[in-house]
């Protein structure tokens, strides 16, 4: 799987670059800030998801684009062996958050999943874990204590190694936080101690709580006999108030006694009542409506008369012909426009014709009779003699020179000489004509040879026949402006406005139509209002009637009498609500009321002894109460079933709690050593594979210095004077390029799988001049079996590999 295309539209500060790879080696060439750690990012990023800034990886930051433009992102080019991948990966605002990815084979779009298979579905941290090479992993391995590089370097082989190793980590640290042999803190060793503790407290809480029990029997025979003499004193009480509440009702009872001789029989209906309280209602709305309607006749007549109506209304009846004669003005005046304008044209266009035109007919004339005879004469004068005495005059010379016979050659010269003279002629007739042709142009300012009179004529025609209709329409528009006139003559009188253009008549005509509407609208309101106030007074007439009916019924002769006669209802009413009230309040107790009305002492004797049994029981209630409040004081001095639950519930949740803790200590302590064991597993099974490949990348790295890595049960390397040193002795320089070489000899291995490019940003940036000519050697040999990219600033670099960089400007 070969990287040949970086297109990068928008990211970070990389916009609209496009570079191509070769399949092997490629390098970038650039200054610091430039970009090349921008492009390792956005190869990650479109491989795996943008603003993934949560995850550890440094390769995941947020490459959003300097100028916030839309969309981010671009796409990568793969080739593997006949087939060709496009990764599009876009992120724009509302996208998910890993961006939008689009993958295509050769030029058909697929699942992600056809190509994520043929990498063997790795994710970003095992990408940035083994194919990347940068500043970062030198930092976090220079971070690392020799222990932990030691672990990183002897790992590597096992997939997510870093991630296993963290985790194996934090299971132990758990599992040490729960329980240590020798430990106090501890979460275990702290439980262990309390359930001791607790255990001896509740053997002392069980000796008290046999002595608390004998209290508690005697405490609740106690409460029996209480609870008795209270059951008692109830029904003393429940007594006692029965016989107060028939004193009270005996009240009650003459109450209802004295109510029941008020009572007396009356004749009112309450639905009478309200019907004449309506139609009185009714009568004052329809009289108050009777006034008002009046009023508005009064109104209405006074301002429904229009002065000049029939003046108004035939000068309305014109708003038809008005808007004729506005039609008709604006026709002429655009006539007259369009008139004058093509006079003017002819000003522009036809001057000779236009001032033919101002000429008087007698002068027009004699210039068509002049024109006329010269275009004879110019007929006339033809070319045909001068070209005829042109021949005889040749052929005469030809004759006479060159014909020897003498009778020939003096017939030539009587030819050459009358050709001669008709030449002559012909000149001084075309002379004396063409003097002619001067004096005309000199009188009339006409030349005959560019000016065709007989066209000019027409256009003469036309000038006058434009200037006659100029005439008529100015005519015509006098006439309707006249017209006009008139009618506003007589108009303005009623409107008292001034009227200037056709829009304002026919307002003025508006408002005059509208006040006559008015006017018609008021009597026909007029006539609606008469109607209305007829229909009142019917009304006022027919309740008067009604409502008299009413009183007769009832018994009153007006309202008055009839609102007395409600009262008077109302209150036998209130009389009878109480004495039903105060009947059923009596209703189970009236016969008995009845015989004690007769004789009230002998109540009042009853109720004084049941109170004197009521205070002897009281006395008994807090004789007893005190015996009990003495018995629970000495119970408390003890301790009680709740406490000794108590401490017996906190024994049992100590004791669950251990139970807990100690589940969840195996649980960590199992997994740290499975993890360590799988480790162990996964890097004995690679580890082997990866080491030949690793002696050669670690001997070029170092310069021949160590020549060979060998694995037994520690990781060791070997010198070139055969020392053998353990990992965790070695310099820090010299364990970052073992593990350098280790990661290198990792993704080889895994090639077969996984063939991916080998991203190294600057991360020989801290190397000398020797350590870079070892470095050249080994990208070189890297190279052959895989294809890697290199990001750098050091030009020294790119010397030594003697090849075109891609160069990335700083902006």
């Amino acid at each position: 799987m070969k990287l040949t295309q970086i297109k990068i539209i928008h990211f970070g500060k990389l916009n609209d670059v496009t570079f191509n790879l070769n399949k092997d080696l490629t390098i970038f060439l650039g200054a610091n800030e430039a970009g090349k750690s921008t492009t390792v990012a956005f190869v990650k990023q479109v491989l795996f998801g943008f603003h993934l800034r949560t995850n550890k990886s440094p390769f995941f930051e947020n490459y959003q684009p300097l100028d916030h433009v839309s969309p981010m992102g671009g796409s990568l080019t793969f080739e593997d062996k006949n087939d060709v991948f496009v990764l599009s990966r876009l992120y724009a605002k509302g996208d998910p958050k890993k961006g939008v990815l689009t993958v295509s084979l050769n030029d058909e779009v697929v699942p992600e999943s056809v190509f994520f298979d043929r990498i063997q579905n790795i994710d970003g941290s095992f990408y940035t874990d083994s194919f990347i090479f940068n500043q970062d992993m030198m930092r976090e391995v220079t971070g690392l204590s020799q222990a932990e590089l030691m672990e990183q370097i002897y790992f590597l082989g096992a997939s997510q190694s870093h991630k296993l190793l963290d985790l194996r980590d934090e299971f132990s640290n758990n599992a040490q936080k729960l329980f240590k042999k020798s430990g106090r803190k501890p979460v275990i060793n702290q439980l262990i101690n309390q359930i001791q503790e607790q255990k001896e407290v509740l053997a002392q809480t069980d000796s008290e709580f046999k002595d608390y029990r004998e209290f508690e029997e005697k405490l609740t025979a106690e409460k029996e006999n209480l609870k008795q003499v209270q059951t008692e004193l109830v029904k003393l009480n429940e007594q006692e108030q029965k016989i107060s509440l028939l004193m009270q009702k005996l009240t009650n009872f003459k109450q209802y006694q004295e109510l029941k001789r008020k009572l007396k029989p009356l004749s009112f209906s309450k639905e009478n009542y309200e019907r004449a309280q309506a139609i009185r209602s009714k009568l004052a709305d329809l009289t108050n409506d009777v006034d008002n309607l009046n009023i508005q006749l009064q109104e209405i007549e006074a301002s429904s008369e229009l002065a000049d109506k029939d003046k108004i209304q035939a000068l309305v009846d014109h708003k038809a012909e008005v808007l004729h004669w506005e039609s008709e003005s604006k026709d002429l005046q655009r006539q007259i426009e369009t008139t004058k304008k093509d006079l003017q044209s002819y000003d522009q266009f036809q001057p000779e014709a236009v001032k033919l035109s101002k000429l008087s007919s007698e002068a027009r004339g004699q210039i068509k009779s002049d024109y006329q005879a010269l275009r004879g004469q110019k007929q006339e004068a033809n070319n045909l003699p001068g070209i005829v005495s042109l021949i005889l005059l040749v052929a005469g010379i030809f004759s006479a020179v060159a014909i020897s016979n003498l009778f020939v050659r003096f017939l030539g010269v009587m030819i050459a000489l009358g050709g001669l003279g008709l030449f002559v002629w012909t000149r001084q007739k075309n002379a004396k004509d063409g003097q002619q042709e001067q004096e005309f142009i000199e009188k009339y300012g006409l030349d005959p040879n560019t000016v065709d009179l007989n066209s000019l004529w027409n256009e003469v025609v036309q000038i006058e026949s434009k200037k006659q209709l100029l005439i008529q329409l100015d005519q015509e528009q006098k006439s309707l402006n006249e017209k006009v006139q008139a009618f506003v003559q007589n108009l303005s009188p009623l409107t008292q406005e001034k009227i200037q253009t056709f829009s304002d008549i026919v307002s003025q005509l508006n408002s005059l139509q509208k006040l006559l509407d008015q006017s018609n609208l008021a009597k026909q309101h007029l006539n609606d209002l008469i109607i209305q106030v007829q229909d009142k007074k019917n009304q006022l007439a027919k309740n008067k009637i009604e409502l008299s009916k009413l009183f007769a019924a009832n018994k009153v002769a007006n309202f008055a009498e009839f609102t007395d006669l409600k009262k008077e209802a109302e209150e036998q009413e209130q009389l009878k609500m109480k004495i039903e009230a105060l009947k059923n309040d009596l209703q189970a107790d009236l016969a008995q009321l009845e015989k004690i009305a007769q004789d009230p002492a002998a109540l009042k004797e009853n109720k004084a002894q049941l109170e004197e049994q009521i205070a002897y029981k009281q006395d008994q209630i807090n004789n007893l109460h005190a015996e009990n409040a003495k018995l629970e004081n000495q119970m408390n001095v003890l301790a009680n079933s709740d406490k000794y639950f108590a401490e017996k519930q906190k024994l049992a949740d100590l004791e669950s709690s251990l139970n807990e803790n100690v589940k969840e200590y195996l649980a960590n302590l199992l997994t740290s050593n499975w993890i360590a064991r799988g480790l162990d597993l996964a890097s004995n099974e690679r580890f082997p594979k990866m080491l030949e490949d690793a002696k050669k990348y670690f001997k070029l790295l170092t310069g021949g210095r160590y020549v060979d890595i060998e694995l037994d049960k520690k990781l060791k390397v070997k010198r070139a004077d055969g020392k053998k040193f353990e990992v965790e002795y070695l310099s820090r320089g010299t364990s970052e390029q073992l593990y350098f070489a280790l990661k290198l000899a990792f993704v080889e291995q895994v090639a077969d799988k996984i063939a991916l490019p080998i991203l190294i940003d600057d991360a020989f940036v801290n190397f000398d001049a020797q350590r870079t000519n070892y470095i050249v050697e080994l990208l070189k040999e890297l190279a052959k079996k895989t294809q890697v990219l290199i990001f750098t600033a050091r030009q020294d670099l790119v010397t030594n590999l003697a090849m075109k960089p891609i160069r990335i400007e700083k902006e």
